[in-house]
């Protein structure tokens, strides 16, 4: 059994940046934020101030602060990816919904120029996996890339597990921005930890070193677009090289996650959506950037301290 653990050292609250979903870093220059109800792309500085916004796709509907839950696209994961030589931010939708069919290509080196994309065949695929189980319902939350693979992961809220699929990244990419077909995806299945009646659930994904570290969280609720109450947080990893075991719904592998908690040991009640690793130091502590949403419009930024052994 793992001996690790994860404590908060650092907490700033966003009154402005409303429900934080997806994080990217350039460390140590700027660290990118995606809110799933709002239009925008925010620049927080090294410090974690925030620095700029930059509008994705229309404004109209974020008057009031937040886009309507019936008309967000519900931006959940994020990563970036090199291509021709430039670097790109990708994010995409959640899918749980039509309205969350939406994926986006922000060039960093072209004054954040914004590519709409054209993802039905993925969202078409992943819906067809997932819903062989059970009925689940398609809800990515998740996404990590690497010069390998991609890896996007899907939040369960039924007893088969949460889901990642895995792609070749080349591949992928030649999908994204030339609308090649396809590729084959790998599927796994992970079992997370309970807490009460619930089962937690993939909500963020960055790959370092040798592990794709995860965030993920517990909310009582029983569908994938109510907000229910929030009951904790992990942060977790598994071994890039745990991949190569097979799995199955009925056999999913055990992932390592450890509760989000202060230094006094009492546990972290919001809601983890995602997280960068910033280094490693020589005795294998880790530190973690975490975004949390708090379902109100606002945000929070962690700094975590993890030791994976």
């Amino acid at each position: 059994m793992s001996r690790g653990n994860a404590f908060i050292e650092k907490k700033i609250f966003f009154e402005n940046l409303p429900s934080a979903s997806g994080l990217e870093s350039t460390f140590p220059d700027s660290y990118y934020v995606l809110g799933d109800d709002s239009p925008f792309l925010y620049r927080l500085d090294s410090s974690y101030t925030l620095a700029e916004q930059y509008p994705l796709f229309s404004t109209e509907n974020f008057t009031g602060g937040r886009i309507p839950k019936a008309l967000k696209p519900d931006l959940e994961c994020m990563a970036q990816f090199k291509y021709r030589g430039e670097n790109y931010l990708f994010m995409l939708g959640s899918g749980s919904t039509e309205a969350r069919y939406k994926g986006f290509a922000v060039n960093l080196d072209r004054q954040y120029e914004v590519t709409e994309l054209e993802l039905n065949t993925l969202y078409a695929f992943l819906k067809q996996v997932t819903s062989r189980n059970k009925n689940e319902q398609l809800n990515l939350e998740g996404l990590a890339m690497d010069n390998k693979h991609v890896y996007l992961l899907q939040r369960s809220l039924s007893s088969v597990g949460n889901v990642l699929f895995r792609f070749e990244t080349d591949s992928f990419i030649s999908y994204l921005m030339e609308s090649q077909a396809l590729p084959a995806a790998s599927v796994f299945y992970f079992s997370l930890p309970q807490l009460d009646q619930y089962t937690s659930g993939f909500s963020g994904a960055y790959v370092f070193h040798n592990y794709l570290f995860f965030t993920a969280s517990v909310e009582g609720t029983t569908n994938v677009v109510d907000d229910g109450e929030m009951l904790g947080s992990y942060l977790g990893y598994i071994e890039l090289e745990d991949f190569d075991l097979a799995t199955s719904p009925d056999k999913p592998l055990n992932a390592t996650a450890f509760p989000l908690k202060y230094k006094d040991g009492t546990s972290y009640k919001g809601k983890a959506e995602s997280l960068v690793i910033d280094y490693v130091d020589k005795q294998w502590n880790y530190k973690a950037v975490v975004v949390s949403d708090d379902d109100l419009g606002h945000s929070e930024l962690l700094e975590v301290l993890v030791k994976v052994k």
